[in-house]
């Protein structure tokens, strides 16, 4: 009995040819556009309706059987870039370690590399040059050239 009532009930034979009426259909190799357009379906359907006439409802669609959404290249490979993250993290005081330490070693580097000669120094402290030449020896020697 719970059957019998749940099962819709069946369809006239006008409601029947109203809808075969409201397809398209396929002739000569060409797929022709239905006899009766949506509006005008959907005003005839308010018709038998009022007048008491069962009308089908459309039966849902199974949407788990649809492709998922294709997202965006962001969203897809979030997942991957996260755990990416996570493991690089775990292996971060070792990175900070090789930094610092090739840091000390670039400095250390540059230190010597600013580290005067003694020409230098005595270039700063006198003004002169340091040399065994008198001052203007080595001007009239240029001069030569």
């Amino acid at each position: 009995e719970k059957l019998e009532k749940m099962a819709a009930p069946k369809i006239s034979e006008t409601v029947a040819r109203i809808l075969a009426l409201a397809k398209p259909r396929y002739a000569n190799n060409k797929w022709r556009r239905p006899y009766i357009s949506r509006m005008q379906l959907s005003a005839i359907r308010r018709e038998l309706i009022a007048q008491g006439e069962y009308w089908p409802r459309k039966p849902l669609r199974d949407r788990s059987a649809d492709k998922p959404f294709k997202l965006k290249k962001w969203e897809r490979e979030k997942p991957i870039r996260l755990a990416k993250i996570e493991e690089n993290m775990k292996k971060m005081p070792e990175m900070i370690a090789e930094y610092r330490k090739k840091r000390a070693e670039l400095r250390e580097q540059t230190r010597k590399k600013k580290m005067k000669s003694e020409e230098d120094i005595y270039l700063i402290a006198t003004g002169k040059k340091h040399t065994d030449a008198p001052q203007w020896q080595v001007f009239k020697d240029n001069k030569k050239k």
